[in-house]
């Protein structure tokens, strides 16, 4: 399919998707929270494999 209405005149702004080893460098970690995301995707795995079964 063919788009008719394409902008060829958009300009890429490099600098916006530029990471600077000082933005990794200075990052703070939230380990409380980055421990919470990791326990509820175990946990709604665990839950949705139990629910998904057929019982034979």
């Amino acid at each position: 399919m063919e788009t008719l209405n394409h902008n060829t005149n958009i300009v890429f702004d490099e600098d916006l998707y530029t990471i600077e080893w000082s933005d990794i460098e200075n990052t703070e970690i939230d380990y409380e929270n980055y421990l919470n995301d990791i326990e509820n995707f175990f946990k709604e795995d665990f839950e949705n494999d139990i629910l998904g079964e057929d019982p034979c």
